[in-house]
C-alpha cells in the first residue's frame, strides 16, 4: 500500500502560486482604476471652480497658485493616493482652440525627487480656453507581478497618473 501524505501539498503548490499571482494582478489593478477614477474626478471638480471663477473669489489679488489646486484636488481624492500633495503637478495652458493642445508630455513629480518641476501655470482670463493636466505618482504594490509588469514605471518604480482636461473660462 502507497502512502499518499503530502499529495496535496503538492496539488497546492503547483496550483496556489498562479491563482495568488492572479488575484494579486486583479487587487493591483483594482487599485489603479480606482484611483485614476478619483483622479479623473478630481480634476474635473477643480477644474469647474477653475472656470467658473470661484477659487479666485476672495484672493488677495485674484490670482490662484498652483499650491491651492494641488491642495484641493488632493481633497477631493482623499486617502485613496497617499501623500498626494508631495506626489502631484498640476499644468494650466492657456491655448487658441481645442486642437492647440501642448505638444509636451506631462511633467511629474515624484516624492523621491528634490526638484520641484517647472511647469506652465495660466489660468487664463475670461472667455480664454485653458489645457489643464495634473500627474500623480503613486506606488505599484506588485511591481514584479502580473498588472505590475505591464505599468510604466518611473525611476524609483512608480507608476504616473496623469488626467487632463480642457475647458473655457465664463466670462467672470
Amino acid at each position: 500500500m502507497k502512502k499518499k501524505d503530502g499529495a496535496t501539498a503538492i496539488e497546492f503548490a503547483l496550483i496556489g502560486l498562479p491563482f495568488f499571482a492572479l488575484f494579486l494582478s486583479c487587487f493591483e489593478m483594482g487599485m489603479v482604476f480606482i484611483r485614476m477614477a478619483m483622479l479623473d474626478h478630481a480634476v474635473n471638480t477643480t477644474s469647474k471652480s477653475v472656470y467658473i471663477g470661484a477659487v479666485t473669489q476672495g484672493l488677495a489679488n485674484n490670482t490662484v497658485s498652483s499650491d491651492d489646486l494641488e491642495q484641493d484636488i488632493c481633497d477631493v481624492v482623499g486617502i485613496v493616493v497617499p501623500n498626494c500633495t508631495d506626489n502631484i503637478t498640476i499644468e494650466l495652458t492657456e491655448i487658441s482652440s481645442l486642437v492647440d493642445l501642448p505638444a509636451t508630455n506631462a511633467v511629474c513629480r515624484d516624492e523621491g525627487d528634490d526638484f520641484e518641476p517647472v511647469v506652465n501655470f495660466s489660468p487664463g482670463a475670461a472667455n480664454s480656453i485653458v489645457f489643464m493636466r495634473a500627474c500623480v505618482t503613486t506606488d505599484v504594490y506588485t511591481p514584479g507581478l502580473g498588472f505590475g509588469l505591464a505599468l510604466s514605471k518611473t525611476d524609483n518604480d512608480r507608476f504616473e497618473m496623469i488626467s487632463s482636461m480642457a475647458f473655457m473660462n465664463e466670462p467672470f
